[in-house]
């Protein structure tokens, strides 16, 4: 049987493709779907609102936002990390993340700093464990810390926060301390000697024990020795005030280990013997000068070229030693005898106990005078400064260092007498 030949179609006719409903609902539906899923890859945050105000019902709720991990930013000697998920331990480096749940150990030679995403940073000392308890940020921006000191020591300090309701909380043995912004402190925890205390040096900590709760203050110490007795809070010495080498002073020498180097500090009421310490770590691992003195100064010699940093604590009758000062910076420079950088002061001038300097150095080079930076130099090397008023009557040694883009550093000094 042969087949019908197809009928040829008239010119100038249309023809039309019958389109279901449920074909036009099926491509609607899937243009959606596309533009959702295109909304969601280029506009995630405000898909992500959107849906948590769905599923809220338009109502703002409190969560916990993905943070930055707390992190190392000093580490010397053994240091050693746990992970919450983890039964190995691991070598602390500054690549390592800290999670809530972490575990720090540092070892007898060990020491640790560790800042947190508050500004709250804790210097482990050696033989410390820590565990890191809370590190979170909620998402009306305030920020949660919290650390368990379960043996050694910590010194910690906590930042300016800038939202209400943001906390950082230190807790050992069964206390807690509940720190306010911009507070120092030192928490020193020992089961084996019975020692469970806080001493802060700035700012206040509220500390919890069972019912009782107490504020510590400027010098004060927080403490039990029995677990199930309750606090105490006692006086502590005050630490002096480092006043030479001043922060980030420059002492510039031919000959750096024949330089006398001059230490000096406040007295302190009720001390009577101070404690020197100088370090080429800011951690203070590698003590270059460890002294005990009954005067308010040391001169001292033979240390090279290099950035040192000093600290002073104070010891009282019983022989009990403060917190130690804040630590100061300072550099040690060698500068060549044949010096080839211009710096002449043309004129000093005295307004009371401010000094005003008037000098010339090379285009380009930089000015500091008693370790304050001379805020303008101009295009020929000409610059005027006032110094900060002198702390006293009499002799004063003003200290002017300039150095160039080629590392050379001339230094002069000139001595000023204040009435």
């Amino acid at each position: 049987m042969s087949e019908e030949p197809e009928t040829p179609k008239p010119a100038g006719w249309e023809y039309w493709t019958t389109v279901t409903y449920r074909s036009v609902i099926l491509i609607g539906v899937t243009a959606i779907i596309m533009l959702i899923a295109l909304w969601a890859l280029l506009w995630r945050e405000s898909f992500d609102s959107v849906l948590a105000k769905l599923g809220g019902r338009g109502e703002a709720k409190t969560k916990v936002q993905e943070v930055p991990h707390a992190r190392f930013v000093n580490l010397d000697g053994t240091v050693r990390v746990k992970k919450r998920d983890s039964v190995q331990w691991t070598n602390g480096d500054y690549g390592t993340s800290l999670e809530e749940g972490d575990i720090v150990q540092t070892g007898s030679n060990g020491i640790a700093r560790v800042t947190f995403i508050d500004g709250t940073t804790y210097v482990v000392k050696p033989d410390t464990l820590i565990v890191i308890e809370q590190h979170a940020s909620l998402d009306n921006k305030a920020t949660k810390v919290a650390v368990q000191v379960s043996s050694g020591a910590v010194d910690l300090s906590t930042g300016s926060w800038d939202v209400p309701g943001s906390s950082s909380e230190v807790r050992f043995e069964n206390a807690v301390a509940r720190m306010q912004q911009n507070t120092r402190a030192v928490i020193r925890q020992d089961p084996k000697a019975n020692i469970h205390e806080i001493t802060v040096s700035e700012g206040t900590a509220a500390v919890s024990k069972g019912q009782q709760t107490i504020q510590v203050g400027p010098y004060e110490r927080a403490g039990f020795s029995d677990p199930n007795a309750n606090l105490k809070k006692d006086k502590v010495i005050a630490p002096p005030k480092l006043m030479r080498p001043r922060n980030l002073e420059p002492i510039i020498s031919t000959n750096p280990p024949d330089e006398v180097l001059r230490f000096e500090w406040s007295g302190v009421e009720q001390a009577r013997a101070y404690h020197l310490r100088v370090s080429t770590s800011p951690l203070f691992t590698s003590v270059v000068l460890d002294r005990k003195v009954n005067t308010t100064s040391f001169n001292a010699r033979g240390l090279e070229a290099g950035q040192y940093y000093w600290t002073v604590s104070a010891i009282d009758a019983r022989n009990l030693e403060s917190q130690e000062s804040e630590a100061n910076r300072f550099t040690l420079a060698q500068q060549a005898a044949a010096e080839q950088l211009l710096l002449v002061i043309d004129t000093m001038i005295q307004h009371g106990r401010v000094i005003e300097i008037v000098g010339r150095t090379e285009a380009g080079a930089t000015v500091s005078i008693n370790a304050e930076p001379v805020a303008y130099v101009g295009p020929d090397g000409r610059f005027k400064h006032f110094t900060s008023p002198l702390p006293s009557a009499g002799a004063h040694t003003v200290t002017i260092v300039a150095q160039n883009r080629r590392g050379e550093v001339v230094t002069r000094k000139k001595t000023v007498y204040v009435q």
